[in-house]
């Protein structure tokens, strides 16, 4: 009765890990048998102290699996991420070679500039004897230093600026206001015939006839007045502290029957020309105006040092100035300067040689070339219809 149960408790203690007593333990509990127990530990005998056995928890029933949701992706979407890390890539080069190209190929200023401001503006500018204009200024120079003289005498003001490839300098300068001097002006005294005709001065009006006007500015100044048989302006020259008398007359006297009526033209051109009619010279553009008869002129304008010639019809009036301005065609210029230059045509910056073909009007035209290290020249040089002109210099021989 005793070995079956324990052979049906043998199971027991494997499933809870209860720790069985090893060999010598259990002769030693049947040597010495504790009161009131056989060495079998017998039912019928009840045991001293029942071993602890632990009976193992029933393991919960395994739960079943959830299916993980699938999320479905677009056919497109590989293809679509792939386009997108081309684009990325291709933006990030393209982005790339932007910045290396600005660095690696930017064109190096060669030129600074100078900006010149006064108060009042409108003053005159100079540099080396020639204009540059008046105020408010702007002009590109070559590297350098310069000395500019600004506004006129008494109140000249000389500025020096030295110029930087790359950088701007301004200036500001402040002029006093000159006062007007009453005592700096000329008077004029006007008197016609017959009297009482209005009479008006630049286009100010002054009354009627003999006038007489105090404070006038020294210089040219023009008279009108109005009488029966039109308007009669004649020009008259104002100096200071003086007084000019006019007499103005407004009766013609009758017409000569015999006396040939005639004219004049007045010829405007940038070079002199010479006025040809039937083949014959009459003239040259030098003069102030030429005389010719009344009537249909037909003129030839020419420069046979330039290789230009051109005709043109004039009408003379009687007792009257025709005025005529006389434009010359482009000529070509080709410049060139060794090692290289900064070139300046006729006071206008043109850019740096070599430069081809540089469309210029006819005739004589000054060239500036300016080197930071080497200087500047001054150069003249003719162009003439149909004839290329090219100018060349070397900065490197004195």
């Amino acid at each position: 009765m005793t070995i079956l149960r324990i052979r049906h408790l043998w199971p027991a203690l494997q499933v809870s890990g209860a720790t069985l007593p090893t060999a010598p333990a259990l002769a030693s509990r049947a040597a010495a048998p504790a009161d009131g127990l056989d060495a079998f530990g017998s039912e019928a005998d009840p045991p001293a102290s029942a071993p602890n056995v632990r009976v193992a928890p029933t393991p919960p029933p395994p739960q079943p699996k959830q299916p993980r949701k699938r999320v479905k992706v677009p056919a497109w979407a590989p293809v679509a991420a792939r386009w997108a890390g081309v684009v990325v890539l291709s933006a990030a080069t393209a982005i790339g070679g932007v910045f290396f190209y600005q660095k690696r190929f930017a064109p190096v200023a060669t030129t600074g500039s100078v900006t010149l401001d006064t108060s009042p503006s409108g003053l005159d500018v100079v540099m080396a004897g020639k204009s540059l204009g008046k105020t408010p200024l702007t002009t590109a120079l070559a590297p350098g230093a310069y000395e500019m003289q600004v506004g006129a005498a008494p109140t000249t003001r000389t500025v020096k600026v030295n110029i930087v490839a790359g950088t701007s300098v301004v200036q500001h300068l402040e002029f006093a206001e000159l006062p007007s001097a009453a005592s700096g002006t000329g008077g004029l005294h006007i008197q016609t015939e017959p009297s009482h005709l209005p009479v008006s001065v630049d286009g100010t009006n002054h009354g009627v006839s003999p006038v007489a006007i105090d404070q006038l500015q020294p210089g040219e100044h023009e008279v009108t007045i109005k009488t029966a048989t039109g308007v009669v302006r004649r020009s008259v020259t104002i100096q200071a502290h003086e007084t000019a008398s006019l007499i103005v007359s407004s009766t013609t006297p009758p017409p000569d029957p015999t006396a040939v009526s005639a004219g004049w033209i007045a010829v405007t051109s940038p070079v002199t020309l010479q006025l040809r009619e039937g083949g014959k010279l009459i003239g040259t553009s030098e003069s102030d105006r030429l005389m010719l008869t009344a009537g249909d002129h037909d003129i030839e304008f020419a420069n046979d040092a330039l290789g230009f010639s051109g005709h043109r019809t004039l009408h003379v009036n009687s007792g009257k100035t025709t005025a005529t301005k006389i434009d010359l065609p482009n000529g070509s210029l080709s410049i060139n300067a060794q090692p290289w230059a900064e070139v300046f045509v006729d006071g206008e910056r043109i850019g740096e040689t070599p430069i081809g073909n540089l469309p210029r009007r006819i005739g004589t035209h000054e060239v500036i070339f300016r080197h930071p290290d080497l200087g500047e020249r001054r150069e003249s040089v003719v162009i003439a219809v149909g004839k290329p002109a090219r100018i060349g210099v070397d900065l490197r021989k004195k």
